[in-house]
């Protein structure tokens, strides 16, 4: 068990060297920092018997198991008065068999300025923790949000990289107030509520497994999720159809041809961001449709969009395709074909032109011929 000679107090300086971790700390008056298994406080009170006298006092405490096997600090070593801790200022307070070092940089009104050194590192302590059962049951393709609470208890503002358990049977993500995140700022004594979104894949093996996730900055503290996954007997199925009002359509060079698309959601399924891939017979076509994206379709119901269609005049006359395929979350269609067939332009304008042209040759010559007598 430790006694004051667990404390000693030595003019030597410049422990933060080679070995050695260093960090600057505030001590704000009637507050405490944690090192390891000690407690530094400082405190200003009035004296009890007079509640006049001003009393300042640097105490250092250690953490010792007491009899009954409970966890407790017992005091081992005070400064009490201006002067005294005015002295240490020169001086290094040395704990825990030389492994930590203390020096009051500065002594302020109501604030000391500590610099601490020390073997290992005492400034650091990540922790995670969780307020989901200890097992949970999940399904195949299911997504789980689950709680996550991390907290800096540490003596200095740390950044904290996330990271978890990769897996081909799962994918996760770290959500902090709607946004994706893998790191995320903490200061000294704060604590920040994230969620992890967990999700299982359809086709994972039912059975046990364990998900951990890893907060580090300086020091690290890991969470282990253990889950069980179950066969989804009741799994929805996703499927949907691309349809076209016409399968057939012909026009000459030139001009412009709608056909409605009906897109149906066959499936058990809501279904979020189906998108429409057109594609066209050649470069010089000119296809599209009135959306491109449908944004939610609900099971069983359906949606009509208008494909349009526009021939080029330089066009030859037969038959070209365009294909219209969509496509969703794992889900795709197979191509359906649109048949365009380009027909000739008619000639009947120029029969008609020509016809005219013959009928006023002929009225020339016979006015020449006869329309002088």
């Amino acid at each position: 068990m430790a006694t004051a000679e667990s404390v000693k107090i030595t003019d030597m300086h410049g422990f933060g060297k080679d070995g050695w971790m260093e960090e600057l700390l505030d001590l704000p008056a009637n507050d405490e920092i944690e090192l390891d298994n000690y407690t530094i406080s400082y405190n200003q009170f009035f004296s009890n018997s007079t509640n006049t006298a001003f009393i300042e006092q640097v105490s250092i405490s250690e953490k010792r198991i007491d009899k009954n096997g409970f966890e407790k600090y017992y005091l081992i070593k005070s400064f009490t008065g201006n002067e005294k801790i005015k002295e240490l200022k020169n001086k290094s307070i040395l704990l825990d068999r030389d492994t930590i070092a203390i020096n009051i940089e500065s002594y302020e009104y109501s604030k000391l300025k500590l610099r601490i050194c020390s073997k290992k590192d005492v400034f650091s302590e990540i922790n995670i923790s969780t307020t989901i059962p200890e097992f949970i049951l999940l399904y195949q393709d299911e997504t789980v949000s689950i709680p996550i609470k991390i907290n800096n208890s540490g003596l200095i503002d740390e950044i904290i990289s996330l990271t978890a358990t990769e897996s081909d049977f799962f994918s996760h993500e770290f959500i902090d107030d709607s946004f994706r995140v893998d790191k995320i700022k903490l200061n000294s004594g704060e604590t920040k509520d994230i969620n992890l979104e967990l999700k299982i894949d359809k086709y994972c093996t039912p059975g046990d497994y364990n998900f951990t996730i890893n907060a580090s900055g300086r020091s690290s503290s890991l969470l282990s999720i253990p889950f069980t996954v179950e066969e989804n007997t009741n799994k929805s199925e996703k499927s949907f159809a691309v349809q076209l009002s016409k399968l057939y359509v012909s026009g000459k060079a030139g001009s412009e041809l709608t056909i409605p698309i009906r897109i149906t959601n066959t499936g058990d399924a809501d279904l979020k961001e189906i998108k429409l891939e057109i594609k066209s017979p050649a470069e010089n076509w000119d296809v599209e449709v009135t959306e491109k994206k449908i944004d939610f379709l609900k099971s069983k119901e359906y949606e009509t969009v208008d494909l349009t269609v526009r021939i080029p005049a330089s066009a030859e006359n037969g038959d070209y395709f365009v294909d219209i395929k969509g496509a969703t979350d794992g889900v795709e269609t197979v191509d359906t074909k649109l048949r365009v067939n380009v027909k000739p332009q008619s000639n009947s304008a120029w029969i008609g032109i020509g016809i005219i042209i013959s009928v006023v040759l002929c009225l020339s010559i016979v006015y020449r011929k006869y329309g002088r007598r």
